[in-house]
């Protein structure tokens, strides 16, 4: 079973990227698909 991306909620098939971040200060995990995960890279990067 694949998983589904975290942010635009695709399936992720080939490749899947997982991220911490917060929410309400508790620390939860995602998974992002290629595309989102090259823009989540891109906007801590700055």
């Amino acid at each position: 079973m694949n998983e589904t991306c975290f942010y635009c909620q695709s399936e992720c098939v080939d490749q899947v990227h997982y991220v911490s971040f917060y929410v309400s200060d508790e620390e939860r995990e995602g998974a992002l698909c290629p595309q989102c995960y090259e823009e989540w890279l891109h906007g801590i990067k700055g």
